[in-house]
């Protein structure tokens, strides 16, 4: 493309989904997914579906055809109970370290992180200002109760 990519980018014709299998993105998604927990395909696709807040849900089209072909270059193995989990070669394609799981060591919720959270919300309501007035009581409060903790 070259250049500006505005200029040949047209969001009308924009299919995410389809320009995220092409680029393999949906690959390394599962693979990562697996790496969590051992999850059946019908579970990556509601998984998927809920990471993206309902807007995105991969069809069974996409992600049975995928786990083969995972399965076949030996990435996961497909265990009795019909679920699938990652192999220390799928680890590897995903750049984990052997026993590493993606993702984990950041599910602890911690300080740093609530705050920082916490900060990367307050900037959305700031953008959302004016939709704000339902909402008044709550935020007092809210701010009440972070005053009483920065006070003790």
């Amino acid at each position: 493309m070259g250049g500006d990519f505005s200029k040949h980018f047209d969001p009308n014709s924009f299919n995410f989904a389809r320009s995220f299998r092409r680029h393999g993105g949906m690959k390394f998604y599962v693979l990562w997914l697996l790496s969590r927990k051992p999850m059946k395909g019908s579970e990556i696709i509601a998984e998927a579906q809920e990471q993206t807040m309902g807007w995105w849900r991969p069809s069974p089209g996409t992600v049975y055809p995928l786990l083969s072909a995972l399965e076949k270059a030996g990435f996961i193995r497909r265990l009795e109970d019909h679920r699938y989990e990652l192999t220390s070669l799928g680890a590897e394609e995903i750049g984990l370290k052997p026993g590493e799981s993606g993702g984990r060591k950041n599910d602890k919720w911690d300080i740093e992180r609530i705050l920082t959270e916490m900060e990367g919300y307050t900037s959305y309501l700031e953008e959302e200002k004016d939709n704000l007035q339902d909402f008044a009581g709550r935020l007092s409060g809210i701010i009440e109760r972070l005053k009483k903790l920065e006070m003790e």
